[in-house]
């Protein structure tokens, strides 16, 4: 059986009692989702962009507490509630990722928690862990 650690970071929102920010098993971290609100749990206003933003920034934070990083993802999830919304949420996702972008998959869903319009999870790499690059 493969070792699992938990890792977690004050930098985003903490998770709920029963959640992990990321769990590192075999080289790699799995994240929970991450949304738009800040690291005091406060959803940041305005559009769906900015919450994105806002999501990767989390994100990063906690694969960085972790040994990784958002330029080592080998595979994001986002949902959204609304796919109408889908052009402003990806211009703000493909500013904030390394080139080549990691393979995502970006699923329409109807409702989130605390009522917000995107959510992001990551699959990274640890650098230095002997797994794929995430570069490759």
């Amino acid at each position: 059986m493969s070792e699992r650690k938990a890792h977690s970071t004050t930098d985003a929102p903490a998770p709920l009692p029963v959640f992990s920010q990321v769990i590192e098993s075999n080289g790699f971290l799995f994240t929970s989702g991450q949304i738009g609100a800040t690291p005091d749990g406060k959803l940041v206003e305005g559009t769906i962009a900015d919450r994105t933003a806002q999501a990767l920034k989390n994100l990063d934070s906690v694969l960085k507490a972790a040994g990784s990083g958002l330029e080592h993802a080998v595979k994001l999830t986002v949902f959204i509630t609304d796919y109408s919304q889908f052009a402003t949420m990806n211009a703000a996702y493909l500013q904030a990722m390394p080139s080549p972008a990691p393979a995502r998959s970006c699923i329409g869903v109807r409702e989130l928690p605390y009522g917000t319009d995107v959510e992001i999870e990551a699959v990274a790499v640890i650098p230095g862990s002997g797994k794929r690059d995430a570069k490759l």
